[in-house]
């Protein structure tokens, strides 16, 4: 199983929509949105972590 994104970590250039997954790999319904070079939000509970579920086209970065 790979492992997911922190709360708190930066997103780089993987912004898209993600889902949390339980301490125990079990998928939650709880969703977020996560810009380009942004941080992840606080999940639900400890040891959780966001994982990907769709990404969304890279800005111009200009």
């Amino acid at each position: 199983m790979a492992n997911g994104n922190k709360p708190g970590t930066n997103s780089g250039n993987q912004g898209g929509i993600y889902q949390e997954r339980g301490p125990r790999g079990g998928l939650k319904d709880n969703f977020t949105t996560v810009p380009e070079n942004r941080s992840f939000p606080p999940t639900s509970q400890p040891g959780s972590t966001w994982v990907p579920r769709s990404k969304t086209p890279h800005g111009s970065h200009k």
